[in-house]
């Protein structure tokens, strides 16, 4: 019995050396919040929800050094909502990332689902991360957060310049280009300064529309805090080619900043409009309100409020960084909202 134990213990040890020399992480995110909205013409909904400030997943990455200054990189991630643990979608063991890799000095290839550029770019254009109830930039935009069958170049920073190229294949007999995206970012990042821009194109199946998303910004950091200017433009107004017209776009523009109360708490706030490019009115304005206090390194406590007015037609409603919209609004109404959360990084 006592040899056994030894043997298996020796096994595991090995199994534990192998891990750590191919450098594997297990990660993830539980993000947890209280929500309540009150919208035009559907009354009040109490609610607890996943993913406010940032959407849980669980995920693995990796990395192996191949010598000569050459590595090989990979990542899978699953999104699920916290607050039932279920899936967000089921049809897929990894829907939020799923890619293996490349890289030296010259960069990193990548090859898989990944995210889109604008996807990651959001997160530093207003004081909300790009997400929770008060970002007006992520209530107002409907673009696609990531894509399967993408082949993706990630440049080295050059004086704090960095370049993202992707290409996802439609992978259809014809049309040849239906289904296929194209993306394309650039960023400068310097002391206290960011700036970013990112494109992204999505044709139709029939090839007949394409899906544009255009993100733009940057932010300062003050020193007791930072100020956030962001811009999004985008036809994708149904979240789906058979809904978009071509030609009609909305460009959101959004000012907030936050400001340090202490080492651990933070108070911000923004104002976001967007403007219909019909001519029809549809237009939008949020005022929103955010405090964060982090317990620890991993643990932080959030709470925002949200005050999002529609025009002549619009319906936009408060979302948060998960693929939940409680409470939509009747056209042309507004709606209020309060989230109080606690995101927990592992």
């Amino acid at each position: 019995m006592k040899k056994a134990w030894a043997v298996g213990m020796a096994g595991l040890l090995c199994a534990g050396s192998a891990l750590a020399q191919s450098n594997v992480t297990l990660y993830g995110v539980i993000d947890t919040y209280a929500g309540y909205t009150n919208a035009t013409g559907k009354g009040a909904v109490t609610s607890i929800d996943s993913g406010g400030y940032q959407a849980s997943r669980v995920g693995f990455k990796g990395t192996e050094d191949l010598g000569g200054g050459l590595r090989a990189n990979f990542q899978m991630e699953n999104g699920f909502p916290a607050d039932n643990g279920a899936m967000h979608d089921s049809t897929r063991l990894f829907n939020r990332q799923s890619w293996v890799g490349l890289a030296n000095a010259l960069g990193e290839l990548r090859v898989g689902r990944q995210n889109a550029p604008g996807f990651l770019m959001i997160a530093r254009l207003d004081a909300f991360a790009g997400a929770t109830y008060g970002s007006f930039l992520n209530n107002v935009s409907a673009y696609t957060p990531r894509y399967d069958n993408v082949i993706g170049y990630i440049s080295p920073s050059m004086r704090g310049f960095r370049v993202q190229a992707y290409y996802g294949l439609g992978e259809q007999a014809a049309p040849r280009n239906g289904l296929s995206t194209a993306m394309l970012a650039g960023e400068y990042e310097s002391g206290p300064l960011y700036l970013g821009v990112s494109s992204s194109a999505q044709n139709s199946a029939n090839d007949n529309l394409t899906i544009r998303s255009t993100f733009a910004g940057g932010a300062y950091d003050y020193g007791s805090g930072k100020v956030f200017l962001g811009y999004y433009r985008g036809n994708n107004l149904g979240a789906a080619a058979s809904n978009n017209t071509p030609g009609s776009y909305y460009s959101a523009y959004s000012l907030s900043a936050n400001y340090r109360l202490t080492g651990q708490a933070t108070l911000g706030a923004g104002y976001g409009w967007a403007k219909d490019s019909t001519g029809a009115g549809r237009n939008a304005r949020q005022l929103s309100l955010i405090g964060t206090y982090d317990l620890s390194r991993r643990t932080m406590l959030y709470a925002t409020y949200a005050h999002l007015a529609n025009n002549n037609g619009a319906s936009f409603s408060l979302a948060a960084a998960a693929p939940i919209t409680k409470n939509v609004p009747a056209s042309g109404g507004t709606v209020n909202g309060v989230q109080i959360g606690i995101r927990h990084l592992f």
